[in-house]
């Protein structure tokens, strides 16, 4: 159903500019930072990231194919690494165009990416999602996330 293809400097360039953008405003929407600011702690945690962009060691930024037509219809970006033990899969971002949603394609990239965990060594993919995406929640329990840890706070009242 899906290829996934190594992103080209182009599109990376697109994909790095928004991605900064959305992290910042999904932060904000979320509670976590405040307006000022956002945008470049989001820019600041990218770079920590990927210090040499899509020549960064140990991280895959890959666009999604439609396998039959060759359509990008997406991208992910997944890292293999280690935080505090086993190697793993971590995917910082699934991102599946608005016009190709609920298709398939987001759970066919899941997949491929969990073969890519097999073929690298490593029995785990991990992800962060934002409690207020409940479709994406929705999807990654269906293709067997767990829920690993909660974050909560409650506003104190004045």
């Amino acid at each position: 159903m899906i290829r996934l293809e190594p992103m080209a400097e182009a599109r990376f360039r697109e994909f790095w500019e928004a991605t900064i953008a959305r992290y910042a405003d999904e932060n904000v929407a979320a509670g976590r930072w405040e307006q000022p600011g956002a945008l470049a702690r989001s820019r600041a945690e990218h770079e920590r990231l990927l210090p040499k962009g899509l020549a960064t060691p140990d991280e895959y930024l890959r666009d999604i194919l439609d396998a039959a037509s060759g359509e990008r219809v997406g991208e992910v970006w997944y890292s293999h690494r280690s935080e505090d033990g086993p190697k793993q899969i971590w995917i910082f971002w699934l991102g599946i165009d608005p016009t190709h949603r609920r298709h398939g394609y987001a759970e066919a990239a899941l997949a491929a990416v969990e073969g890519e965990a097999r073929r690298l060594g490593s029995d785990r993919v991990g992800l962060h999602v934002f409690a207020a995406n409940t479709g994406a929640r929705a999807l990654y329990e269906k293709v067997g996330f767990v829920t690993t840890n909660l974050v909560m706070w409650k506003e104190a009242r004045r």
